[in-house]
């Protein structure tokens, strides 16, 4: 009987995060239209995995192709549906709730770690990453394995954890090169002990040297896509303080908040009203560290804090921060989150002088806050308001009203990518590039010759209405020039945004006059 109890008190909590887990992960996958980005990840895997792997070698993207062809693989499967494309990021978010259980009660105790995975199944941040169809729950899931199997390799001193810490950062880095802050941060962690412990050391260079093998055939095509230019955002300013702190708040409650930053939007609140939003959250970040002092600490710090501290360095001369890309880090921010709340729910039991009869309520009480903290952010990702390009109505737009012989142009061309996700209608397309946007990533291009008055005269000719497709970044120099080139053989037309995607249709005034039909 007490063993069916022991397992029931720990089963019934484990379920209840779990649930949470789904609910919050795979309700709501098909309310908001594709991103650009998502878009392009279906693009690509699309692809059998053999081009995959040709066109990023060939320096297409930036970034390596496990994760596209998992994608692949996944759409063949499952088909290429909003709800199917976006079916894999959940399901390895929720992968990484019950990794983060195992972790955490190795770590640390049963209690924190029921806490820690009930944060990262409510946590807003992780939500929002783990329903985009991106790398990044893949490369959070191998960021947390790699940990695991770190300190396990450290504790047992058996070849096959070693082997598996091997393996995980390999997969890291062939999913997103924010591996390479990874193994940073492990190495960090592993001078201290490295120093007292040969044995340690020789394993742990070792397993680092075995990765590196394993990375070794994308090497050149990872060294192509840096020399490149393409992986260097070089038109983003440095990074300042506000995206530290827009991106402690979706650490913390998924951002948008009293004012703050989130997901995609990163506002420029007074220092101080940052710094209130966010205290809280450091508070309770510096009493997990306390709570953990030591050795359990010093992984967790450097776990969660030294990619951020490295990026954000690096980002001083070239941008690399974007505080959403930084999602693959939520399972330790929670866990010290966690650490912290269970002092926290010490300490008021010590206050209440009741006993240890009222801590379990009182650490999920603590839990609960912070999980209603989320909550709404959560509920404002799923509403269509919240899209930041909403390609799918812009494309219902032109489904709607477009005749076959219309035309299609698209500024800057990128925006043709997501729109043809939820367009395939018959009209000819064309792809426009401002040559501002070469110039915003250093790229020497003069406009295209072609593009003159004589080009829409014939455009005007030929067909009964233009259709521009554009989005950000549009510039308004370019705008313009768009209008003057137009103006003589374009009618006004009506134009539509639709959240940072502007749809505008232009009536030809020689069409009709020509005799065309």
């Amino acid at each position: 009987m007490r063993t069916r109890s022991v397992l029931t008190t720990l089963w019934i909590p484990l379920a209840v995060v779990i649930a949470i887990g789904v609910e919050t992960r795979f309700v709501g996958l098909s309310d908001r239209s594709l991103s650009f980005d998502e878009a392009y990840s279906v693009t690509v895997a699309r692809y059998p995995v053999p081009e995959i792997i040709r066109y990023l070698a060939s320096n297409h993207d930036t970034h390596p192709p496990l994760h596209y062809a998992l994608l692949s693989a996944w759409l063949h499967l499952f088909g290429s549906g909003e709800v199917a494309v976006r079916g894999l990021s959940a399901l390895i978010g929720l992968a990484m709730v019950v990794l983060l259980y195992a972790f955490a009660r190795r770590l640390v105790d049963r209690n924190v770690a029921l806490v820690a995975s009930a944060l990262l199944a409510g946590s807003a941040f992780a939500v929002q990453a783990a329903q985009e169809a991106r790398m990044y729950p893949l490369l959070g899931l191998l960021a947390l394995g790699s940990w695991f199997s770190l300190d396990l390799a450290i504790q047992s001193r058996k070849a096959r954890h070693w082997a598996l810490f091997a393996v995980c950062g390999a997969l890291m880095l062939y999913t997103h090169y924010f591996g390479f802050l990874v193994l940073g941060s492990q190495v960090l962690y592993l001078i201290p002990r490295c120093r007292r412990d040969r044995r340690t050391l020789r394993d742990a260079a070792l397993a680092l040297g075995a990765l590196a093998v394993l990375f070794s055939p994308w090497v050149p095509a990872f060294l192509a896509q840096a020399m490149s230019g393409r992986g260097w955002p070089t038109f983003r300013p440095p990074v300042d303080t506000h995206a530290l702190a827009t991106l402690l708040a979706l650490f913390g409650f998924g951002g948008e908040l009293f004012g703050m930053g989130g997901y995609f939007h990163i506002p420029n609140l007074p220092s101080w009203k940052e710094a209130l939003a966010t205290l809280p959250i450091l508070g309770l970040l510096g009493a997990g560290v306390y709570a953990l002092r030591g050795g359990r600490a010093w992984l967790l710090v450097c776990y969660w804090g030294a990619p951020i501290a490295a990026a954000f360095a690096v980002s001083q001369r070239v941008n690399i921060f974007y505080p959403r890309y930084f999602s693959f880090l939520a399972p330790a921010f929670v866990l010290l989150l966690a650490a912290g709340i269970d002092l926290a729910a010490a300490a008021l039991v010590r206050w209440a002088k009741r006993g240890v009869e009222i801590r379990p309520a009182a650490l999920a009480a603590c839990t609960v806050i912070v999980l209603a903290l989320n909550a709404p952010v959560i509920n404002g990702y799923s509403s269509v308001d919240y899209a930041v390009h909403d390609w799918r109505s812009a494309a219902e737009l032109v489904a709607a009203a477009a005749a076959p012989k219309d035309y299609l142009l698209f500024i800057p061309g990128f925006a043709q990518t997501a729109f043809e996700y939820y367009y395939k209608g018959p009209q000819e397309r064309f792809q426009l590039w401002p040559v501002e946007i070469f110039r915003m990533v250093r790229i020497t291009r003069a406009a295209d010759p072609k593009i003159n008055k004589a080009w829409a005269h014939r455009l005007a000719q030929s067909h009964p209405r233009v259709w521009v497709i554009a989005t950000v970044p549009f510039p308004g120099s370019a705008y313009l020039r768009l209008r003057a080139l137009l103006e003589d053989d374009f009618g006004t037309g009506q134009a539509w945004d639709f959240h940072s995607v502007y749809v505008i249709g232009l009536p030809s005034r020689g069409y009709r006059a020509n005799g065309a039909e």
